[in-house]
C-alpha cells in the first residue's frame, strides 16, 4: 500500500513538474505538415506546383498563339525575360536586359513585345520567334544618358489597342510617355498622376485609365490629346488594375443595369479592391469596395497590389503580397462575392489565369531560401557597388523568386486553402484588440492596475547579426567562430546582456535598411518599398528614398510616432527620419530637415543623423544633455526614438573609422545612454528597447537575420537567458501594449509582445558603463585590406552601398581569412 502511495506521489509530482515548466521556445523552420515557420511568426505553405524563377519576377505576358508565357525580372541581379513553355512554365529561352521593371506587353497581333527599361529611361523593343528565342530589335531611349537622373525611370508600357501607340509611364516625373514605333519618335509626354504605376486602355481605345501610387488618384485620360476625362480619388496606394467588360449574370440587357465595364484597382495600403463601374458616356464611379482582409476589422496589411481576372471574367484573383496569399472573388453577379483563399509563396507580386482556369501566381522570394556554399570571398573579383554576382550569395541574390501553378480548385480544396491560409496567418480574429499577454504580466495594463512602465526609449541601430557581436557568449546560441565584435570590443552589449536579458531567438522582419527602418518604424514596408530597392541596391537606380520623403513610399497607419502623437503623449526624436547640414557644423543644429513633418517640432536638432564621420557617443552626449533638463523639470517625454548608427561601420575606405573604433564608438554610446537614463530619477518606470534595423547579410550559423536585441529595464534586469522567438514587429507590440497605443498593420496587431522577458518585481539598481579599452579614434591606414573598394562605397545614407561586399571586408580585415558563408534559411526574414 504504502508503494502505490508513494508511485502514486511521485507521478503527481513528477506530472505537476512538467507542467510547471515553461513550453519550449517556438523554432523557426520545417514543421512536421510541410509547413515552413518564418521569423515573422508566418507559415508558409504555398498551393500547386511550385516553379523556380529568377531574382523579383514582377509580370508577365502570354504570346499572340498562346504557346509562350513570358516573365519580366526585375529583381537584385540583373533583369532578364524568361520564355516558358505555357502548358508547363518549363523555360524555353532568356534574355538579360539592361533595366526592366514592371512593363511587359505583346503589340497587337504581333510577336513584339516590349519591356519597361526602368533606369534606363527607355522602352526595349523585341521580338518573340517562333522557336520562342528573343530578340532584341529597337531601343526607344526616352530620355538620352547625358541628361538622366534618377528621377528618369520608365516602369509600365502599354500599346494602344490598334498597336499604333505606345504609353510608357515615367515613375518620378509624374507622366506618361507617348511613342510612335513607326518613326520611332517621342510625340507627347503627358503629366498625370502622382507616381504612375498602372496604365489599363478603355474598351474603346479612345482612353486609358493610369493609378497614381503616391497620391491615391485614378485617372482617365484622352489617349489622342492626353486631356483629363475623370479623376477620381479611390484609396491610398493604387497599383494593379483589370477591366472587364462582361454584363454581370442576373443583369439582362432590361435590367438597367447602367455600366458598360467594371474597372477593379487594387488598393495596396489597405486591404481592400475598389470596383469602379464605367458607363458609356465616359462616366466613373465606384460602385463597391471588396474587403480581402482574413477577419472583419482587420488592420492594413495584407497588400493587395496585384489582380488577375479569368478568361470568362467570372473570377477575380486578388493577390496580397503581405499575406503569401491570394484572394478568389466570384464578379458573375452585379456583387462581387470572395469565395476564399488561395496560400502563395513568399511576398507574391503578380497573377495571371492561364488555359483551363489554371492561376499562375509569381512569388517575389519563391518558396524557400537557397543554400550558399559560396559566400562573399575578396579572392573572387566583384562587381562593382551595388552589382550582383551570383557566387557571392548575397541577399538580394539569392532569395530567387518562383511561380505556383494552381489548378482550379473545386469548392472543396478551396475551403482547404482557405483553411489553411488562416493558420498561415499569426493575426487571428481579435487580434488587435489582445495584446496576448497574461493579466499577470506587468506589461499588462487592467482596470485599477496600469501597467507601472510609464517611459520607453526605442533605440535603433544599424545592420549586425548577433553571432557578429554576441556569438561569444557562452550563455546563449552562439559561434564564437563568428563573432566580429567580441567583448573587448564590445563590452556594454555584453555586460548588458548579461545583467538585462539576452536575445538569442531574436530576428528583424527585414532584408536591408531601406525596408528595415520601415519594419522598425511602421511594422511593414510598403510595396513601393520592397518593389524598388532591389533596383537601388542592383546598383541600376543609385538613389535611397526610403527613410521618408517619398509621397509613394508612406505606410498605411504612418509610424510609431504617429501613433504616439495621435494618442496625445509627448515625444522626442533623435536622428531618425532626418537630413543632416553639411559639412557638418563644430556646434549647434546639426539637422537640415525633418522627413516627416509630423516628427519636426519633437526633434533634437543638435543631434547628427546618420553619419559614420560622426560619433555616436557625441550622440550619446546630447541626449544626455535632454536628459539633465528633463531631470531639472521633473518630466520626461512618454516615447523617445534614438538613432546610433556607428555599428554599420566604414569599411576599410583609407582615412576613415576602423571598423572596431566604430563598433566601439557605438558600443560606448549604448553604454552611456543605459547607464544615464538608470540614473535618473525616471528609470524605475522606464524600459529601453534596443535593435538592429536589418541584420546587412552578415554572418550567423542560424540565420543573417538573427540579430542582437535589448530590453533594458528594472523590470528586465537579472531576467537571463529567454531564448523566446521573437522580431521586429514583437518589440514594436510590446512598445504599443505598454503606451496604450492601437497596432499599425496586421503585423504587430498578430505578434506576440515580449512578456516573457519581463519579472514582476523591479530591481533599480543603475547600470555602470564600461569605459572601452579600444582606441576610439583609431583610423583605417592607406593600405588596409580591400581599401579601394571600401573607397567606393557611398556612406552618406546606410545601405547606399553593397552590403555582402561590406561584410566581406570587415571579416578579412578582422579575422584576416576570407568570410565564410553566412547562413540562409527560408523562415529567415
Amino acid at each position: 500500500m504504502f508503494v502505490r502511495l508513494a508511485t502514486a506521489a511521485s507521478t503527481i509530482a513528477c506530472a505537476g513538474f512538467l507542467l510547471s515548466q515553461p513550453e519550449p521556445p517556438r523554432r523557426v523552420g520545417a514543421r512536421p505538415d510541410g509547413s515552413f515557420l518564418l521569423n515573422s511568426g508566418w507559415l508558409l505553405k504555398p498551393a500547386g506546383r511550385q516553379i523556380p524563377l529568377g531574382t523579383g519576377p514582377m509580370a508577365s505576358a502570354v504570346s499572340q498563339d498562346g504557346r509562350y508565357l513570358l516573365i519580366l525580372h526585375g529583381g537584385y541581379l540583373q533583369p532578364t525575360v524568361t520564355v516558358h513553355d505555357a502548358g508547363t512554365l518549363a523555360q524555353v529561352s532568356s534574355a538579360r536586359l539592361a533595366d526592366g521593371w514592371l512593363g511587359l506587353t505583346f503589340a497587337p497581333k504581333s510577336n513584339l513585345f516590349y519591356v519597361g527599361g526602368g533606369s534606363r529611361a527607355s522602352v526595349f523593343e523585341f521580338e518573340l520567334t517562333g522557336e520562342g528565342r528573343v530578340e532584341p530589335r529597337r531601343t526607344f531611349v526616352l530620355v538620352p544618358e547625358a541628361d538622366r537622373k534618377h528621377t528618369d525611370f520608365i516602369g509600365d508600357v502599354q500599346l494602344s489597342p490598334d498597336g499604333r501607340l505606345i504609353y510608357a509611364a515615367a515613375l518620378y516625373r509624374d507622366s506618361i510617355f507617348v511613342i510612335n514605333p513607326q518613326s520611332g519618335m517621342i510625340i507627347e509626354e503627358w503629366k498625370t498622376v502622382s507616381r504612375p504605376y498602372r496604365i489599363l486602355f478603355h474598351p474603346d481605345g479612345r482612353s486609358f485609365f493610369v493609378t497614381g501610387w503616391g497620391d491615391g488618384q485614378l485617372r482617365q485620360h484622352d489617349a489622342g490629346s492626353g486631356a483629363e476625362i475623370n479623376r477620381l480619388a479611390i484609396g491610398p496606394a493604387p497599383m494593379d488594375m483589370v477591366l472587364s467588360t462582361r454584363r454581370p449574370e442576373q443583369e439582362s440587357e432590361d435590367s438597367g443595369w447602367p455600366y458598360a465595364a467594371r474597372l477593379f484597382v487594387a488598393l495596396s495600403n489597405t486591404n481592400s479592391v475598389a470596383v469602379l463601374g464605367l458607363s458609356a458616356e465616359r462616366g466613373l464611379r465606384v460602385i463597391e469596395r471588396i474587403n480581402a482582409g482574413l477577419y472583419p476589422n482587420q488592420p492594413a496589411g495584407m497588400t493587395p497590389s496585384a489582380l488577375a481576372l479569368s478568361g470568362d471574367q467570372k473570377r477575380l484573383a486578388i493577390v496580397a503580397s503581405d499575406a503569401n496569399a491570394a484572394a478568389s472573388v466570384d464578379i458573375s453577379g452585379p456583387r462581387s462575392r470572395v469565395e476564399g483563399f488561395i496560400p502563395t509563396g513568399w511576398y507574391p507580386t503578380a497573377a495571371r489565369y492561364l488555359a483551363s482556369n489554371r492561376l499562375m501566381v509569381l512569388n517575389g522570394r519563391g518558396p524557400r531560401s537557397f543554400p550558399n556554399p559560396k559566400g562573399p570571398n575578396p579572392e573572387i573579383r566583384r562587381a562593382p557597388v551595388h552589382e550582383g554576382v551570383a557566387a557571392v550569395e548575397y541577399v538580394g541574390a539569392i532569395q530567387r523568386g518562383s511561380a505556383s501553378l494552381i489548378d482550379a480548385p473545386s469548392p472543396g480544396q478551396l475551403a482547404d486553402f482557405t483553411r489553411q491560409v488562416l493558420r498561415n496567418s499569426p493575426y487571428q480574429s481579435g487580434s488587435a484588440a489582445e495584446s496576448g499577454t497574461p493579466d499577470t504580466s506587468i506589461l499588462s495594463s487592467l482596470p485599477g492596475r496600469p501597467s507601472p512602465i510609464e517611459h520607453v526609449i526605442y533605440i535603433v541601430k544599424e545592420n549586425r547579426t548577433y553571432d557578429q557581436i554576441l556569438g561569444d557568449m557562452a550563455s546563449g546560441n552562439g559561434d564564437p567562430s563568428l563573432c566580429l565584435f567580441p567583448e573587448e570590443i564590445t563590452p556594454n552589449h555584453h555586460k548588458l546582456a548579461r545583467e538585462f536579458v539576452q536575445l538569442d531567438n531574436f530576428y528583424v522582419n527585414a532584408d536591408v535598411s531601406a525596408d528595415g527602418h520601415n519594419w522598425s518604424s511602421a511594422s511593414i514596408a510598403p510595396a513601393y518599398v520592397q518593389r524598388m530597392w532591389p533596383n537601388s541596391y542592383g546598383g541600376r537606380r543609385r538613389h535611397y528614398d526610403y527613410e521618408g520623403g517619398e509621397r509613394a513610399a508612406v505606410p498605411p497607419a504612418g509610424y510609431i510616432w504617429s501613433n504616439v502623437l495621435a494618442r496625445g503623449l509627448s515625444m522626442r526624436n533623435y536622428g531618425w527620419w532626418c537630413t543632416n547640414r553639411t559639412p557638418a557644423p563644430s556646434s549647434g543644429p546639426q539637422i537640415a530637415a525633418v522627413r516627416d513633418p509630423a516628427l519636426a517640432r519633437h526633434t533634437n536638432m543638435d543631434f547628427r543623423a546618420f553619419d559614420l564621420q560622426y560619433k555616436d557617443v557625441d550622440r550619446a552626449r546630447v541626449f544626455l544633455k535632454d536628459l539633465e533638463a528633463f531631470e531639472r523639470d521633473g518630466s520626461m517625454p512618454r516615447f523617445m526614438t534614438i538613432r546610433i548608427g556607428n555599428d554599420h561601420t566604414s569599411g576599410t575606405s583609407p582615412g576613415r573609422y576602423s571598423p572596431k573604433a566604430a563598433m566601439a564608438d557605438n558600443d560606448l554610446a549604448l553604454g552611456m545612454i543605459a547607464a544615464g537614463v538608470s540614473k535618473s530619477r525616471f528609470w524605475p518606470k522606464t524600459a529601453i528597447f534596443v535593435l538592429e534595423d536589418d541584420a546587412q547579410n552578415g554572418a550567423d550559423h542560424v540565420d543573417s537575420h538573427r540579430s542582437a536585441a535589448f530590453i533594458l529595464s528594472p523590470y528586465t534586469r537579472g531576467r537571463g537567458l529567454d531564448s523566446s522567438m521573437y522580431n521586429t514587429v514583437s518589440m514594436l507590440k510590446t512598445i504599443e501594449v505598454i503606451l496604450g497605443l492601437a497596432p499599425m498593420t496586421m503585423h504587430d496587431a498578430g505578434a506576440r509582445a515580449m512578456f516573457t522577458c519581463f519579472r514582476d518585481k523591479p530591481d533599480t539598481t543603475p547600470y555602470a558603463y564600461v569605459q572601452p579599452k579600444y582606441n576610439l579614434d583609431e583610423r583605417n591606414p592607406p593600405n588596409a585590406p580591400l581599401a579601394a573598394r571600401s573607397r567606393s562605397f557611398d556612406f552618406e545614407e546606410a545601405d547606399r552601398i553593397d552590403d555582402g561586399g561590406m561584410n566581406e571586408i570587415l571579416w578579412l580585415a578582422l579575422k584576416g581569412a576570407p568570410m565564410p558563408a553566412p547562413a540562409r534559411s527560408y523562415w529567415g526574414r
